[in-house]
């Protein structure tokens, strides 16, 4: 039985065959915060499906072909699916019980063994296994549900081998010195163990409630101060705590900031401020101010 509600890397089939995933536990009535990544025209590597969206990052989402929609509380655009378009939805848990029960008839001895390096928790898979479209060097995408799995992961999980494509990539995609991205970078959620590519991706295990509050933009500023960052900052999008001359809330759109913002320490962040009910919020991720999170 899948869940009543949407989270974070569900998956959705709409009713032209295209494949999006939903990005985020907070959802309006009568669609949901979710991109189009594949569209089928017979000739992409994904089984006939082309990737649309080719690199992540909140720049490359905005000039890929989606659907915005102007959310009122926030005052900017999210890509958004209809719910009257949804043809299917695909649960991270219920993929990955297909691959470990052999449904799926899906060759992941790499996989197995890496799970043995890892403890007992919830776990799902997303992106192309999820929806059954990968190919031979597909990257296999994990979920972690819940503060206190993801505490269990991380300070039991090793890592594998670091991913070197994945910080070249980051450093073209993202324009950034390749000293950053490393600081950014973090063994134990993207590298290679036996020839696989892996990532392991947070999810809140809860839903949130739609528009709890209204924000409207101030300024773009650069501040320096000390980040503490707690479970909350591996979710999406990712919050942390900034302590400067005066405190603020860090809302990272901006997935490679994630690890860096739960570790915490000192740094310089760039970004949008606005006001949330009263709350300062630096945003990381607009269109307006792309915004940075460098580590000092």
């Amino acid at each position: 039985m899948g869940r009543e509600h949407f989270l974070d890397k569900d998956a959705i089939i709409d009713r032209q065959g295209n494949i999006g995933f939903v990005f985020t536990n907070q959802n309006p009535p009568g669609y949901v915060f979710g991109y189009t990544k594949y569209i089928y025209t017979g000739r992409g590597l994904w089984r006939g499906y082309e990737r649309v969206l080719k690199y992540y990052g909140v720049h490359n989402l905005i000039d890929s072909p989606q659907k915005f929609s102007v959310e009122p509380c926030y005052g900017v655009e999210f890509p958004v699916i209809s719910l009257s378009q949804v043809r299917k939805r695909l649960y991270p848990e219920e993929g990955f019980r297909k691959i470990l029960s052999n449904e799926r008839k899906v060759d992941l001895a790499p996989l197995f063994s890496l799970l043995d390096k890892i403890p007992n928790i919830r776990l799902g898979i997303t992106g192309s296994y999820l929806v059954g479209i990968e190919h031979a060097n597909s990257d296999v995408d994990m979920v972690i549900y819940g503060c206190k799995d993801a505490y269990d992961f991380l300070s039991t999980f090793q890592g594998g081998s670091p991913d070197k494509e994945w910080v070249a990539e980051t450093v073209r995609n993202y324009s950034l010195e390749i000293e950053e991205v490393k600081s950014l970078y973090d063994v134990r959620t993207r590298g290679i163990y036996r020839g696989m590519k892996y990532s392991f991706l947070f999810v809140d295990d809860k839903p949130h409630p739609y528009c709890r509050d209204v924000c409207f933009p101030v300024r773009e500023v650069t501040i320096q101060g000390e980040i503490q960052g707690d479970c909350r900052s591996l979710f999406y999008p990712a919050v942390a705590e900034l302590y400067s001359r005066d405190y603020y809330e860090i809302v990272s759109w901006e997935g490679i900031y994630s690890m860096a913002l739960f570790k915490g320490g000192l740094a310089r962040v760039r970004g949008l401020e606005m006001n949330c009910s009263g709350r300062r919020v630096i945003l990381v991720g607009d269109r307006r101010v792309k915004g940075s999170i460098r580590i000092l």
